[in-house]
């Protein structure tokens, strides 16, 4: 009787704490299942916009810069002729001989707002040539050379006309050809201009206005 109690409790004793021990180990090893996800808050206030920054390497536009002052009025309407040989030298003499140099159209030339200069050209030397504006006067000669413009509905006629300062009758040789440009808008209808083109020289217009000889 003493031995089965002997053999007993001690086994008693280690299921009883065998069994304690899994069931701690159990409850300590697994979590618990995953709760339901909650409500998502409300969004909170956008926040002030940051400065523009400059134009970075990666070619993302920065801040825009000032606008920049007008550039000056282009020249590439300016109509310019060649040289054309001069007809009043073989007219007969005459106080007033003239010859038309072209016929413009209305469209081409705005008689309120172009500038036209026409010049004569006479040879000095075998490399050099005089350039006068018209009008010009001729004092040794009494004579004045001169353009008009005739206004007709769809076009205007460009003149170059010689007359004698005295009533005399000449042959008008002087100049041996003539051409003329045309600035538009060079004279605006009140008379006014930024630039004065009338007052700059031959050489000044055809370096001005990039003309070839």
């Amino acid at each position: 009787m003493k031995t089965t109690m002997k053999f007993t409790t001690p086994l008693f004793a280690i299921l009883f704490i065998a069994t304690l021990f899994m069931s701690c180990s159990k409850n300590d090893g697994e979590d618990g299942a995953i709760g339901p996800q909650g409500a998502q808050g409300p969004a909170g206030a956008m926040g002030a916009d940051g400065p523009a920054g400059a134009m970075g390497a990666d070619g993302q536009e920065g801040a825009q810069g000032e606008t920049g002052e007008q550039g000056a009025t282009g020249t590439a309407n300016v109509i310019y002729s060649d040289w054309i040989a001069s007809e009043l030298g073989s007219m007969p003499a005459a106080e007033e001989s003239e010859q038309l140099l072209v016929s413009l159209g209305l469209v081409d030339f705005n008689t309120d707002q172009d500038l036209i200069i026409v010049y004569g050209r006479r040879p000095t030397n075998a490399i050099n040539n005089d350039v006068r504006k018209l009008p010009f006067e001729l004092f040794s000669q009494n004579e004045v050379y001169r353009f008009r413009l005739s206004e007709g509905f769809t076009f205007a006629a460009l003149y170059v006309e010689a007359v004698t300062s005295d009533g005399g009758t000449n042959l008008f040789t002087y100049f041996d050809d003539y051409r003329y440009v045309i600035i538009p808008g060079g004279v605006s209808a009140s008379g006014k201009s930024s630039i004065d083109y009338g007052k700059m020289t031959y050489e000044e217009i055809i370096e001005h206005f990039n003309i070839p000889e």
